[in-house]
């Protein structure tokens, strides 16, 4: 039983015996390997110094023997040793480190020498070599400088015996030498009649050893002219250019290989231990996991069991929650091995966890009604909807249920597990395991096992409310939420109903199918003045006149936020009309907001089947063709004929083409240009775009300026007549009148771009146009447009010195009290109020009341359409400042209005 259970540690024991045996002869083999390659770099290392020692004493040879001056003086007959000694001076010893310096002739020797700079008295005695010696020496100095076209120093290494100064007896002594042919550096030049060469030597003593084992680190470095101890010393032999040895420099033997295995020795022993100690805990630690292991597949074989059963509990569909509960919560506690297991519901509004079915093993107790309130239990509830589960193996300790600790305590309750039951995404409610074993531990395959018995029960929960799911995505889809009425895509299923069945009967002619389409206009403006609930209360009750103007058979939907539409049935297309007149009287009705009428303006089209279409989408269509129609004819309805098809294509190619409109040039601008009725001079001009379509020709504003607004182009659009009105003005004012001023049309989505007076001012600043010089146009709809955006824009507009005029003032929503608290600058009359003035008396007076008015508020006043002479001094006597009109001037093309203003005379407004 004891080798059993130390069986895998004496296993693990001889493996990290055996890898610690390999790992040695592998560190072993290294070192030795280490120890071979420190010697030859040590090797290469002082054979390259030597070699460097030699090449640096060549060089400095050979700046003196290659010299003009050197030739002239030395290669004569008779040698200027003077001038020689002035030359080789005692620096050479000094700085260039040449010990021994020879002037050498063929045939008479050494002719003058310095030693450690010191000129001898006798220069032969320096190197004492034989004559066949030194013959040998000049023919190699004269071969070696005929093979070699650079110029360079023959070099060897020389040994000789030479007496100790100290001891009077001979000995060997190793120099480098350098010998070369004293020549002039001009090739050209002639070396001289009698062929001298120039020798500088170095001799291998202790301090150039001792400078060279510094440089390598090495204990010492000595010369040896016999064999030395391999064991105890490594060696470089030393070779003349004759490969034959000379010496052998040795220094210490040195082994980094053996001092690392000391080093790691230690270190190793401990690394051992270590993982000795490592294994033991891993056997250990595997043993009991072995046992965990066993025990978890004990339970998961468990657990698999008890789920298939509990799938094979649920009968069908149509089975009781209640039911299936009581038959599932004791295989639950039996599986697990507690006591007690419940299930608890969310209320409605999650403010209440119930105990819906429950049972208590020990007692045989059904456990159910039990109440958790979310103001007595906020921390468990919250906790329970945040994690999918909830595991507590210390009940009274744990923070997540402070407010549970009662019922615990009652109960005898020690550890807790509850997992969330998810219904569509939803905690639903939750299923709760309560065991009274103290420190019971909660198993990963148990919180699993939990988690897959709440989703089986979920599915019985879904199952019971998808016949209600299956409901409530039928009306989501068909229906709109807000009023309920059908949608669109309903209306459509209705129409498309009627139609096959009248396309597969006799009906289709006799019964025909109206598809009425009405839309409230302003409904954004309703929202702005009257807040958006009461916007939304307009469109429900809307809803309710309409259906309470339906019969049997017909039908009322929302198609869109402000539209909605209805399918009507009669005997002929009469009583179709018939019945959209009584529906449109009854929405005449005013509606009451905020205890004051409100009177609905709306835009109303009619489709007939089959006199206009075959189609249900195609009837809908056409209804919304003859919708936008009846926009342009206010206070009518329209029914639905092929003309309204042809303009409604234009209206779509329109709306495509102008989108390209500002990239291809395709806009222009005119000017209008309008006097002061006090002095009858030019005052300035207004800047009129227009469109010169390349195929449709000019098409007129009134036509593409509300296909801008609503295809969003109108900011592209207003930014350009912005850049081409300012660069005039500022070219105009430059050329012709100093104090003209742009009047420039802008659209209210303009005014509520956040960022327009910003790029209104960086026009202004590109063209240097002063901001009085120009005047933005708005209608009277800015008076319901009254967003924090456009009165942002305003007050930085007003801030640059912009002036903003009313453009066809009292013709639209403007109102007193709106420009007492807004004022603007300018307002400009209508046409239609000065057609007959002055004649008309009521007309007149009306004019007067406006002048006025625009005066009490501060406000200049122009007339336009001004077209005969009595219109604009009738205007003159009553204080108008402006006027604008054909009398002036039609608008001009930039190039007309030049010369108009360059001819342009004042207004004669005395009779």
């Amino acid at each position: 039983m004891l080798n059993k259970r130390f069986r895998p540690l004496l296993l693990l024991l001889l493996l990290l015996l055996l890898g610690l045996a390999g790992i040695w002869q592998i560190a072993r083999s290294a070192a030795r390997e280490l120890d071979s390659a420190a010697h030859h770099l040590v090797q290469q290392g002082l054979e390259q110094e030597l070699l460097r020692q030699r090449r640096q004493l060549a060089t400095n040879l050979a700046d003196y023997a290659i010299w003009n001056d050197m030739a002239i003086h030395v290669n004569a007959l008779q040698p200027d040793l003077a001038w020689l000694n002035d030359n080789i001076t005692p620096s050479v010893y000094h700085n260039l480190g040449v010990q021994l310096a020879l002037l050498i002739d063929k045939e008479r020797g050494v002719l003058l020498g310095r030693q450690h700079g010191v000129l001898a008295g006798d220069p032969a005695r320096l190197l004492p070599l034989s004559a066949a010696q030194w013959q040998l020496l000049l023919r190699n100095a004269d071969r070696y400088a005929a093979a070699n076209q650079y110029g360079q120093p023959f070099s060897q290494l020389l040994q000789y015996s030479a007496l100790n100064p100290q001891t009077g007896q001979p000995e060997a002594r190793l120099l480098m030498l350098s010998l070369q042919r004293i020549s002039p550096e001009d090739p050209q030049q002639l070396p001289g009649p009698v062929p001298r060469y120039l020798l500088f030597a170095r001799h291998l003593d202790g301090n150039l050893l001792q400078q060279i084992a510094i440089s390598y680190g090495l204990p010492s470095l000595t010369l040896n002219f016999g064999a030395s101890n391999p064991a105890l010393e490594e060696v470089l032999p030393l070779k003349n250019n004759s490969g034959q040895n000379l010496a052998y420099l040795s220094w210490p033997a040195q082994s980094p290989g053996q001092l690392l295995l000391q080093r790691v020795l230690p270190q190793s022993l401990i690394l051992l231990s270590t993982v000795l100690l490592l294994g033991l805990l891993v056997v250990r630690t595997s043993r009991r996991l072995q046992q965990r292991q066993q025990q978890q597949s004990e339970r998961q074989l468990q657990q698999g069991k008890a789920l298939q059963h509990l799938v094979s509990l649920r009968h069908d569909d149509q089975q009781e929650l209640d039911d299936y509960l009581a038959d599932m919560l004791p295989l639950l506690a039996q599986t697990l091995a507690i006591s007690r297991v419940s299930v608890w519901q969310f209320s409605t509004d999650r403010k209440e966890l119930q105990c819906i079915a429950g049972i208590n093993t020990l007692t045989g107790e059904r456990l159910g009604g039990e109440v958790l309130d979310e103001s007595q239990h906020a921390d468990y509830l919250q906790a329970l909807q945040t994690d999918r589960y909830l595991a507590s193996s210390q009940t009274q300790d744990d923070p997540r249920l402070l407010s549970l600790r009662h019922y615990l305590y009652t109960h005898g309750i020690t550890a807790l597990l509850d997992a969330s039951i998810m219904v569509g995404g939803m905690h639903q409610g939750v299923l709760c395991a309560e065991s009274q074993t103290p420190r019971r531990e909660w198993q990963p395959d148990e919180i699993g096992f939990m988690s897959t018995a709440a989703n089986i029960i979920a599915l019985v929960m879904e199952s019971r409310a998808r016949l209600h799911a299956e409901g409530e995505l039928y009306r989501q889809f068909y229906y709109d939420r807000f009023t309920g009425l059908p949608n669109r895509t309903r209306l459509l299923m209705q129409l498309d109903e009627l139609v096959q069945q009248r396309q597969h009967s006799n009906q289709r002619e006799t019964q025909p199918v109206g598809c009425m389409m009405l839309a409230v206009e302003g409904l954004a403006n309703i929202n702005e003045l009257f807040g958006r609930d009461n916007g939304d209360l307009v469109i429900r009750e809307l809803g309710r006149r309409l259906e309470g103007s339906i019969g049997n058979g017909e039908m009322v939907a929302r198609s869109a936020d402000n539209r909605f539409a209805l399918q009507l049935l009669g005997q002929d297309e009469e009583q179709l009309s018939r019945r959209v007149d009584d529906i449109t009287t009854l929405l005449a009705k005013p509606l009451e907001v905020q205890g004051q009428p409100l009177f609905i303006r709306l835009s109303v089209g009619l489709a007939i089947y089959p006199h206009d279409c075959d189609e249900a989408e195609a009837i809908l269509e056409n209804a919304e063709a003859a919708l936008l129609l009846s926009r342009e004819s206010p206070g009518s309805w329209v029914r639905f004929h092929p003309d309204i098809n042809s303009n409604w294509r234009r209206r779509n190619r329109l709306q495509a083409d102008l989108r390209q409109a500002v990239a291809r040039g395709e806009l222009l601008l005119n000017y209008q240009p309008y006097v002061s009725l006090k002095s009858g001079k030019v005052a300035g001009a207004e800047a009129l775009v227009r469109w010169q379509h390349p195929e449709l020709g000019l098409i007129s504003p009134a036509d593409f300026i509300p296909l801008a607004e609503e295809s969003g182009v109108i900011h592209a659009l207003g930014e350009w007549v912005l850049q081409e009105g300012i660069r005039h003005a500022a070219q105009w004012r430059q050329q012709y009148l100093s104090n003209f001023v742009i009047s420039i049309n802008v659209s209210l989505l303009q005014l509520e771009d956040a960022r327009f007076a910003e790029v209104v001012a960086a026009i202004l600043a590109t063209y240097h146009l002063p901001g009085e010089a120009l005047e933005l146009e708005v209608t009277e709809g800015l008076a319901l447009r009254n967003t924090p955006a456009i009165d942002s824009n305003l007050q930085l507009l007003r801030a640059l010195g912009i002036a903003i005029a009313i453009d066809d003032f009292g013709t639209g929503y403007a109102s007193f009290s709106y420009l007492r608290r807004f004022p603007v600058e300018k307002l400009k009359i209508d046409k239609q109020f000065l057609d007959h003035v002055p004649e008309n008396e009521s007309s007149s007076n009306l004019v007067r009341m406006i002048v006025a008015m625009g005066h009490t508020l501060g406000a200049s006043v122009t007339g336009e359409g001004i077209e005969n002479i009595q219109q604009a001094r009738f205007l003159a006597r009553h204080g108008c400042d402006y006027a604008q009109g054909y009398l002036i001037s039609r608008p001009l093309a930039p190039n007309a209005l030049e010369q108009f203003l360059a001819a342009a005379r004042p207004l004669q407004l005395q009779p």
